[in-house]
C-alpha cells in the first residue's frame, strides 16, 4: 500500500522552490514522466490548498485564519458539547483512515481545534467549521485542566507553556 496523495503532495511542498535540486541529488534522479507526475501532484494539492483557504463560511465570510485561540471557550455545534481549546492545526493532521471514520468528515483543509470536554476525560479534534463560541463563561470540568492551563478569568483560561503531545 502506497501513501496518500496528499501526504506526499504535502511532504514534496515543503521543499518549496529547492525541490528540483533536492530531486537531482538523488542517486536515481527522475526521469521526465516522474517529474511530470511529480509536477501534477503538487498543482493538485496547491490548488486544493488556495481553494480551502477562499471556503465561505456559514456566515459569508472567508475563513483563511483561526477563529479560536487556546483557552477560548468553544460548544460543538452538531453535538452540542461545551469544552476549551488547548492546541489547533492549521489543517487537519489526523491520518486518511482517521479521518473517513469520521461521521461528519468537514473539510479537511482548515483549523481543526484540541478541544478538552467538559465533564468528560478525552479531548476531541473538531473542524473550525463544526465549532462556534460559549459565552457561558463557565469553566470547562476536565482532568487536563491544571496541566494546560494556569488560571481562569474573563470566561477564558490562560495556557501555560506545557507543549501540546501532537
Amino acid at each position: 500500500m502506497g501513501w496518500p496523495d496528499a501526504y506526499v503532495a504535502r511532504a514534496l511542498d515543503a521543499f518549496g522552490p529547492s525541490l528540483d535540486q533536492e530531486l537531482a541529488r538523488l542517486p536515481q534522479p527522475p526521469d521526465e514522466t516522474q517529474m511530470q507526475k511529480i509536477q501534477y501532484l503538487l498543482g493538485r494539492h496547491r490548488s486544493a490548498e488556495i481553494s480551502s483557504r477562499e471556503k465561505i463560511s456559514s456566515m459569508g465570510t472567508v475563513e483563511t485564519e483561526p477563529l479560536f485561540e487556546p483557552g477560548q471557550l468553544v460548544r460543538h455545534r452538531r453535538y452540542e458539547y461545551r469544552g476549551v481549546v488547548v492546541a489547533f492545526d492549521l489543517t487537519c493532521q489526523a491520518d486518511d483512515d482517521w479521518y473517513f471514520s469520521n461521521r461528519s468528515q468537514p473539510q479537511q483543509y482548515q483549523p481543526w481545534y484540541h478541544v478538552l470536554v467538559h465533564g468528560g476525560q478525552h479531548v476531541t479534534y473538531a473542524a473550525q467549521t463544526s465549532l462556534e463560541e460559549d459565552n457561558s463563561g463557565e469553566q470547562v470540568v476536565h482532568p487536563f485542566i491544571p496541566h494546560f492551563f494556569s488560571a481562569f478569568s474573563d470566561g477564558q483560561y490562560t495556557r501555560n507553556d506545557t507543549a501540546w503531545p501532537g
